[in-house]
């Protein structure tokens, strides 16, 4: 599709300042079914596509406050620039960037959604956010006034406003359902004056390897990091994360309490992006592991002369991840575990099965055939309650059919939830990404799929 011409005043847009969006935004951080997403953000185009972490840290030193920045993958790439001082926070999706990632089949938008906080806008030319409309007005009149405002522009692909504006010739959109499944482009810190004072003693020390230097490195980490980090004791009798627990066995059917999938995946995604990013000097992140329950990782030690026990701590405690992570540094010394285990359960849904498992077996091969990724799956029972240990039934046992799989992908969650939805009676056991793995393969799903 042909770009349209830019008229000026929208390309002056694409150059803004903090100042000039939080003259006009009455909140940095929206929800959206539950979900906290960050809004206000100022937009800009890509110029260094080589390297555009420098051009976004030169952005961020003309801006005063600007300590988060999000990339949008786009036909021109974008960043935003986030703010702690508007409530913006590591990890946080951007709303414009997902509702941008499901409208890119037109050339312009223009939209005013209602949500708790206010009238949220937002306008994209060609696949570009604009700068400043990216933003929440606090009163319906003020957002109305800005819509107006951007008709004098003409040509715009799609128009979205609240149905009781009554205007002719637009659109409506459920703001939940359009970025419902959407993937997350999320904040992330530009400058950590932690994490440059822990790089710069590890330097530091790697360079002048003098004792004295290091009881002198190690007060100043002291006092830069706390090292009151708990080292894990797995409870006695817990299954562990990497062994696939057994369907649950009791009076009510399998299907009927699932856990929330989308729940899990939301919980997996946020928990694991924060784990991911934590990079200690001289120690290799191995496969992140998710449960409804509990997210696990490890790390080994792959340089012996850079890598250090102490800074494994440190650098955990630095990053300020989940306060439920705990780690354990194995005796060897060459090895650690990190794990998150989640204080709440997740929401149950039933499911009831549709299909028989000759039906199941057909769809699970037309699939397989269909994307060519490596989907293997299982015909497996369920004897509800189990077998007596004499081997002999219990009176009114019940027996269910599922099948259990695992499929590689490197598609991430939430591009799964709306295909895996698609099957009642499937519930997702356990996830793990490879952040070091092939680029078709950094995802991985174990689940089950019951038959009627």
């Amino acid at each position: 599709m042909e770009k349209e011409e830019q008229p000026a005043n929208l390309i002056d847009q694409l150059e803004t300042t903090r100042e000039e969006v939080v003259k006009r935004s009455s909140t940095g951080v929206v929800t959206v079914d539950g979900q906290k997403y960050a809004v206000g953000l100022v937009w800009q185009p890509v110029q260094n596509l080589d390297d555009p972490i420098v051009e976004i840290r030169e952005s961020a030193d003309s801006e005063t406050g600007a300590d988060l920045y999000c990339l949008r993958p786009a036909a021109t790439p974008q960043y935003g620039m986030g703010y702690s001082d508007l409530g913006h926070r590591d990890g946080m999706p951007s709303l414009a960037a997902a509702v941008a990632s499901v409208l890119t089949e037109y050339s312009s938008v223009c939209a005013v959604f209602r949500v708790d906080e206010g009238w949220w806008l937002i306008a994209i030319r060609n696949d570009l956010i604009l700068a400043e409309e990216d933003i929440v007005f606090a009163t319906e009149v003020e957002a109305q006034k800005a819509y107006a405002s951007m008709m004098a522009v003409p040509d715009w692909g799609i128009r979205i406003v609240p149905p009781e504006w009554n205007i002719e010739g637009v659109q409506q959109e459920d703001l939940t359902k359009l970025v419902h499944g959407t993937r997350k482009v999320r904040l992330q810190s530009i400058n950590a004056q932690k994490r440059t004072k822990f790089l710069l003693a590890i330097a530091l020390l790697i360079v002048l390897g003098l004792g004295y230097l290091i009881w002198m490195l190690v007060q100043v980490l002291s006092e830069v990091f706390t090292d009151d980090t708990d080292v894990i004791r797995k409870p006695t009798g817990t299954t562990g994360i990497g062994v696939q627990a057994p369907p649950p066995t009791a009076t009510h059917k399998p299907w009927e309490v699932l856990p929330d999938m989308k729940q899990f995946f939301d919980r997996c995604w946020d928990t694991a992006y924060q784990v991911r990013s934590v990079i200690v000097p001289g120690w290799t992140m191995g496969t992140i592991q998710c449960t409804p329950g509990e997210v696990m990782t490890n790390w080994r030690l792959s340089d012996p002369k850079l890598g250090r026990l102490s800074w494994m701590r440190y650098g955990v405690n630095e990053y300020q991840l989940n306060p439920n992570f705990k780690i354990d540094i194995k005796s060897d010394g060459t090895s650690a575990t990190g794990m998150v285990t989640f204080d709440t359960k997740l929401s149950t849904v039933s499911s009831e099965p549709k299909m028989t498992p000759i039906e199941l077996e057909e769809d699970i091969r037309e699939i397989q055939q269909a994307t060519g990724l490596s989907f293997q799956f299982n015909r497996q029972t369920l004897l509800d309650p189990p077998n007596r240990a004499d081997g002999t039934r219990p009176p009114n046992q019940k027996t269910y059919t599922y099948y259990s799989f695992v499929v590689l992908s490197p598609y991430a969650p939430m591009e799964w939830l709306s295909f895996f939805e698609k099957f009642s009676g499937l519930e997702i056991t356990k996830l793990e990404y490879t952040p070091s793995g092939d680029a078709t393969n950094k995802w991985k799903y174990e689940g089950r799929i019951y038959a009627k």
